[in-house]
């Protein structure tokens, strides 16, 4: 269960530039922020873009977009629905079918973020947008990884590696090898592959992403019972997560540690962590991860008990 349900990778999310001559005040000030990494205040943005210009597609766009960085994840998928009657081309209707799609997986639906994702690689396809093909062919093999269909997430991962310009989608394409590698009980596998990851982001000041792949590199080093190098790199992760105010990762980072100390047969703040990452998923409405660390305390609650 471990293997399975804590390594979800940090996807290739889909975005377009806004022209600051373009759109409303409040929309370029939300994408700003999102730009800056602010994410809080790209959604007060988000809020006031929506109220002010309910009919255009990237108020709804930028809203949606910062729930999901937040891990409001139900907050998320509304706005991306409210968007669809206003992307009046292929390219806004590829757009928020992407992030549709990552918003379904995030919330553990994986039928409507698969039907989501192959709507969106068709539309990408058709454009012959190949940075758009790339990050759909990743989110589905993600999807399937999830599912335990690893053959078939191999399969998309290597198609997606090819189609991979930037540093970025080569640290998204080397962190998510790495989980499968995780999956298949290769360590030293999946350590080679998320320190390129995370050595690739952090060179490109990606501090969302470099966030996120510290606390994967701590679980996968939890794994493999090393749990000195495990506790740096989730403190790490998690000091960064709680600056940038994303629940769902505060959460992982306190599950993470919650495992660590179990692992080392400390109950006591096991517990605690884990009680710490089950208030946070209840938060973000990660339903999926609430339930495991809940899951979690009860089996150690039990134990006390005997």
């Amino acid at each position: 269960m471990f293997k399975k349900i804590l390594f979800l990778s940090l996807l290739i999310l889909l975005t377009f530039s806004v022209k600051s001559y373009a759109h409303p005040y409040s929309v370029r000030e939300c994408y700003d922020h999102i730009s800056a990494q602010a994410f809080k205040t790209a959604r007060s943005w988000g809020i006031r873009a929506v109220d002010k210009h309910p009919k255009s597609f990237y108020a709804h766009m930028c809203l949606g977009e910062s729930d999901n960085y937040l891990s409001l994840y139900k907050p998320a998928l509304y706005d991306f629905k409210q968007a669809i009657p206003f992307a009046n081309d292929k390219n806004r209707l590829m757009l928020v079918y992407n992030w549709l799609g990552l918003t379904f997986d995030s919330v553990g639906d994986e039928k409507d973020a698969l039907m989501y994702d192959f709507r969106s690689l068709k539309l990408a396809r058709g454009l012959n947008n190949i940075y758009a093909e790339s990050g759909d062919i990743n989110n589905i093999a993600e999807i399937y990884r999830n599912e335990g269909k690893y053959q078939k997430a191999l399969h998309y991962l290597e198609k997606s590696i090819t189609l991979h310009k930037t540093k970025k989608e080569k640290a998204i394409g080397y962190n998510n090898i790495a989980m499968v590698e995780v999956i298949i009980d290769n360590y030293p596998e999946a350590v080679k592959y998320e320190t390129k990851a995370l050595n690739l982001m952090e060179s490109i000041g990606n501090y969302y992403g470099t966030a996120s792949f510290y606390l994967n590199l701590g679980a996968i080093n939890i794994m493999d019972k090393n749990y000195t190098a495990a506790k740096k790199y989730i403190k790490k992760g998690l000091l960064m997560e709680k600056k940038v105010g994303n629940k769902d990762w505060i959460g992982r980072g306190y599950l993470y540690l919650g495992r660590l100390y179990r692992n080392k047969g400390n109950n006591i703040k096991a517990l605690a962590y884990y009680e710490k990452a089950y208030s946070m998923f209840k938060i973000s409405d990660d339903d999926r991860l609430a339930h495991d660390s809940l899951f979690a305390i009860n089996k150690i609650k039990t134990g006390f008990k005997k």
